[in-house]
């Protein structure tokens, strides 16, 4: 799992987005702490075909 930072950078994508997509259903996190409220998504989050794909580094 990732925490929100993290999930952003591999996603090329903002924690402001991650947190609207959130928001609105489209991209919830698979797990919210209670304790400290940190959002962490999981592996195959990034590879949901109309989310995040991830580019070659060629």
């Amino acid at each position: 799992m990732y925490r929100i930072g993290m999930f952003s950078k591999l996603g090329k994508t903002t924690i402001k987005t991650l947190r609207y997509y959130d928001e609105v259903g489209l991209l919830t996190p698979a797990y919210v702490n209670e304790e400290n409220g940190y959002h962490y998504y999981a592996t195959d989050q990034l590879f949901k075909k109309y989310r995040f794909p991830l580019k070659s580094k060629d």
